[in-house]
């Protein structure tokens, strides 16, 4: 019924648009025809039948205008209803507003990010060495030694060491092969073109998930596939079905669990969109709960979403919603954001392992 109602209303849209627009003021600045008047149709009509003979160009193109019109409207209709306008209008928004924010954040990081040349050490004095015997200040947290009382001149403080800039396996300056460093490398530092600047990457998440499977009591399936959904791995207990999804599309993924015009829910990134892995998986782990159950096994099935290359941006407003699905979803090596909780930690804990025959009623079932 919603397909209908849905068929209904583009076939409307496209009627106003067609007729009402385009088509009326088409036959009304070449023709002077009013596309809706009765009385310009029943003109036309007496014409006709008087013997109106077509001869010239312009009466062509009408009498085609009137004869395709209808059928013109019918294919506009059709591919009008195959067209997903939902998915469309987000991945045009979607990049219209990366777009215009980029923009936006380059000109913020230009304005404060400010590279400062440094000035070469042959122009710099040396810093005074301390005195012998003084008490140095220690510095813990953000409160200064207790025991230091009195104040030292600025000539008499210790001075910070100065760190290396290459490496820490170079000679000190007072050794033999110690070398003063150019003052041309300070320059470069200062000409390096700002989009050459690289944030460093998220730290690597690196975890044995068959280990973390088998010292939380599970004895583990890999390389399955359910329907059209391969699973990385498959956790088997004694009351526990663990099925592990390995998310491995990289990039930034805005998540949308809801149904629009009864389409599947849809995951966006800057550059493409794909059906969610969190409805793909839900589908699958409930038609597997429904076999299970028909074999007479009391296993409770876990879907489990192991995000493992791209990142959810989005992942904090989904995470109430994910949990209402009844499904986990966390990360493993360089999936993200940090916000989501670890393979290990959202694991859930087996109470008994269970038997090997358990693991070949469950191996059946693939």
């Amino acid at each position: 019924m919603k397909r209908w109602g849905r068929t209904l209303r583009v076939g409307i849209t496209v009627a106003l648009f067609f007729f009402a627009w385009y088509m009326r003021d088409f036959f009304r600045q070449n023709w002077s025809f009013k596309l809706f008047s009765a009385k310009h149709w029943a003109y036309t009509w007496n014409e006709f039948k008087e013997g109106w003979v077509i001869k010239t160009t312009s009466d062509w193109i009408f009498a085609l205008s009137v004869l395709l019109m209808i059928p013109v409207f019918l294919i506009l209709w059709w591919v009008s209803v195959k067209i997903s306008w939902r998915k469309s209008f987000m991945i045009v928004f979607r990049k219209i507003k990366s777009l215009f924010f980029r923009n936006n954040e380059k000109k913020i990081i230009q304005k404060k990010i400010k590279i400062k040349a440094k000035a070469s050490h042959k122009k710099v004095r040396p810093k005074p060495i301390n005195v012998v015997g003084r008490p140095a200040m220690k510095q813990t947290g953000r409160t200064m030694d207790a025991q230091k009382t009195t104040q030292t001149p600025a000539f008499m403080q210790p001075q910070p060491q100065m760190q290396p800039m290459f490496s820490s396996s170079m000679p000190p300056m007072g050794s033999a092969q110690a070398q003063p460093q150019p003052a041309f490398l300070d320059e470069e530092i200062s000409n390096i073109p700002l989009n050459d600047i690289q944030l460093p990457e998220r730290m690597r998440l690196e975890e044995d998930l068959v280990a973390i499977l088998s010292e939380a009591n599970y004895q583990v399936i890999k390389d399955v596939t359910i329907g059209k959904v391969p699973l990385g791995f498959v956790g088997i207990s004694a009351d526990k079905v663990v099925m592990c999804l390995m998310d491995l599309e990289k990039g930034d993924w805005l998540a949308d669990e809801e149904f629009f015009n009864e389409e599947e829910p849809l995951w966006f990134s800057e550059t493409a969109h794909r059906t969610s892995p969190v409805y793909r998986l839900l589908t699958e782990a409930k038609m597997f709960a429904k076999k299970i159950a028909d074999k007479g096994l009391a296993k409770a099935v876990v879907p489990m979403l192991v995000e493992k290359e791209g990142t959810i941006i989005n992942a904090n407003d989904m995470a109430e919603t994910w949990k209402k699905m009844n499904i986990i979803v966390c990360r493993t090596d360089l999936g993200g954001p940090e916000e989501l909780p670890s393979f290990a930690a959202a694991l859930p804990r087996a109470e008994d392992r269970g038997t090997e025959a358990d693991l070949n009623a469950v191996r059946e079932l693939f």
